[in-house]
């Protein structure tokens, strides 16, 4: 008899420890079985590559997928669809400003833009009196470059013929069209992002001409704050959960180049239509890590006050306030 209660001791001794542990919590005070994740295509997704593998952080599992543009993942922050994401820093801002009730955690990509053609070039100068394609009309990369050339002085227009005297810009939806162009000469320079740039230079026959973040550091001194994650105002209430989503982050650059040759893989089970065989290098180019959002605020604000000169409305017509940023 006595045998029989210390077993049943030890059983309710078990089930009262199990159920003390901390559990996930939504905002409806209920557990948080599974967050909806989405990211871009490209260095975002390679960003959070560890989290795509395992499928879960903390307790929590996560349903992530990769798409190919920032479009449907801004309307899936702003309809409360997503509950974390990867995203161009200035639609990040955007949607908070248009009134998503979203935290900005962290710069997960600090520049992955490259220039690509078949003749070198020494300075951003020799690319007067050229055509430069670039993917995306209106986004970061073409804003990004805008920058560069009106800070360096250099004057440019829509063309699809060269300019004397200026530079001339050409635009494309995505890297996969640019590549064939430059391939058979019908461009000359073109502006992607990696790892596309890798692809690009193997089938293509390019090479890697300018490196649009070293640019952009030169004329502003700061780091260039591309992408990061946002969650949901429910998401950065749960505690636990931030916590095993920043150890995650912190990281995930030392993670991806040492697994860096099964993130192909493990990017196509999410979506992915990368081809490119990743290396240690391409990882490094890619310039992935974590950057908390305390840390990074001074050079997002710089960068969203470019962007802002350009057209306010790119970021929702305002500098965000303090409640943008997790942990501030």
């Amino acid at each position: 008899m006595k045998k029989f209660f210390a077993i049943v001791l030890c059983l309710v001794t078990a089930v009262l420890f199990v159920s003390c542990e901390p559990v996930p919590k939504d905002d409806s005070g209920e557990a948080a079985k599974e967050y909806v994740l989405m990211a871009p295509d490209g260095a975002p997704a390679v960003a959070i590559a560890q989290i795509l593998k395992d499928g879960k952080v903390g307790n929590v599992n996560i349903n992530a997928s990769i798409v190919s543009g920032a479009d449907e993942i801004v309307t899936n922050v702003t309809n409360g669809t997503a509950d974390i994401a990867v995203m161009p820093v200035n639609l990040a801002a955007r949607v908070y400003n248009l009134g998503a009730k979203i935290k900005f955690v962290s710069v997960n990509v600090s520049g992955c833009l490259y220039m690509v053609g078949k003749t070198a070039i020494t300075t951003v100068n020799d690319l007067v009196g050229k055509v430069v394609y670039n993917i995306g009309r209106g986004g970061t990369p073409d804003l990004t470059l805008k920058y560069i050339l009106t800070q360096s002085g250099i004057a440019f227009e829509e063309s699809e013929t060269a300019v004397e005297g200026k530079v001339a810009l050409q635009y494309v939806a995505a890297a996969s069209e640019l590549v064939p162009l430059l391939k058979t000469g019908k461009a000359e320079f073109g502006v992607m992002g990696e790892p596309a740039v890798t692809n690009c230079n193997a089938k293509a026959g390019t090479q890697t001409v300018l490196d649009i973040q070293a640019e952009w550091k030169k004329l502003t001194g700061e780091d260039y704050t591309q992408a990061g994650l946002v969650v949901a105002d429910k998401v950065a209430e749960n505690a636990d959960f931030m916590q095993a989503l920043i150890e995650a982050l912190e990281n995930s650059n030392a993670w991806c180049k040492e697994n860096a040759a099964s993130i192909k893989d493990i990017l196509a089970g999410k979506g992915s239509s990368l081809t490119v065989d990743f290396t240690a290098e391409i990882i490094e180019r890619s310039n992935v890590g974590y950057v908390s959002a305390a840390a990074a605020r001074e050079n997002v604000e710089k960068y969203l006050n470019v962007i802002k000169g350009f057209n306010d409305k790119l970021i929702g017509g305002k500098l965000p306030d303090d409640g943008f940023y997790y942990g501030i």
